[in-house]
């Protein structure tokens, strides 16, 4: 399979890798980081390639509206992510879309905004590849996989679903592992199940109640009170006056919340505190009595024996 991509008023391709079809469960990954400053784009690009399979996580801003054309030879299905927010914003992307497609070669055009910052994700996936994790018989894509089998393309979801938390999780976690060899290649592949398996149960549960869908106000308010949390971990507001702040009832905003982000708000303040503790402390190589602080625990016996609940080892041994 031939991925590449280029924008329409530039001569240079951004990027053009050729992957072979077929799938090779011992193929080492090679990886990619490139950095491309052309004319109106500003890109850092993240590749991850394998036989069947070619993963590029792109963060990009734009000085001008352009358009971006992509072209895909071969069968492939692709589990594709797009998050934005303004560029000026200091706040985690807030609006997102993502599907999974089976594409039989294709060109496609789309026009992008300038003064926005995107991040992109892609795993092209080539059909014997995606035959071979996510079997032919199984039920999580029966539909799908018929339409396949008629060599025609088709999105999963007739229309993009917002990514939810666990999605945005698992992607960062593919993109940021520092693992290597083969345990890089499993844990990369085990990585894209688990997306597709996010993808595909978000599908059904959609599917199956109708009623839960969100109007637009209800998810720019839940972005909203993601977005508080996460600038507030260390002196968070109680779900009371989260609910205050984003203009909703307090049972309102529990429910949808667990149901938009497939996490309950108590669990997801958790897991954004845990996760900020660690880089903390790994890459800001603080003290754990000041990353207790920056977390918002009082004490730092708090801190650490929550950190030991979630991460099964205490601070001071993920230090060592």
């Amino acid at each position: 399979m031939l991925v590449k991509s280029k924008i329409v008023e530039l001569a240079d391709w951004l990027f053009e890798e050729e992957i072979p079809d077929s799938y090779v469960p011992d193929k080492p990954l090679v990886e990619h980081k490139v950095s491309i400053q052309m004319g109106p784009v500003h890109m850092e690009n993240f590749q991850l390639s394998t036989s069947g399979l070619f993963v590029l996580h792109s963060k990009m801003v734009f000085d001008r509206p352009v358009e971006v054309l992509t072209e895909i030879e071969g069968e492939t299905i692709t589990s594709q992510f797009i998050f934005f927010k303004p560029a000026d914003s200091k706040l985690p992307f807030g609006m997102s879309r993502h599907n999974i497609r089976y594409i039989p070669s294709a060109k496609w055009k789309h026009e992008v905004e300038p003064g926005i910052e995107y991040s992109y994700f892609i795993a092209v996936i080539s059909k014997e590849y995606y035959l071979n994790l996510i079997k032919r018989d199984s039920l999580l894509h029966q539909q799908f996989v018929n339409e396949i089998e008629k060599g025609e393309y088709v999105s999963f979801s007739e229309e993009d679903l917002m990514a939810t938390y666990e999605m945005q999780h698992t992607i960062a976690e593919l993109t940021e592992s520092k693992k290597k060899g083969e345990i890089r290649r499993l844990h990369t592949e085990s990585r894209i199940v688990e997306l597709l398996m996010y993808q595909f149960e978000q599908y059904n549960d959609k599917h199956d109640q109708a009623d839960s869908l969100f109007h637009e106000d209800d998810i720019q308010r839940l972005e909203l009170a993601r977005q508080i949390l996460e600038q507030r971990i260390a002196n968070p507001p109680t779900q009371k006056e989260l609910a205050a702040e984003v203009l909703t009832s307090e049972s309102k905003l529990r429910k949808d919340f667990k149901e938009y982000f497939s996490v309950t708000i108590h669990d997801y303040l958790t897991r954004i505190r845990m996760e900020r503790a660690k880089s903390y402390l790994l890459e800001d190589k603080m003290t754990v009595y000041e990353v207790a602080l920056l977390t918002g625990y009082g004490h730092q016996n708090n801190f650490s024996s929550a950190f030991k609940k979630y991460y099964g080892i205490s601070p001071g041994e993920l230090k060592m």
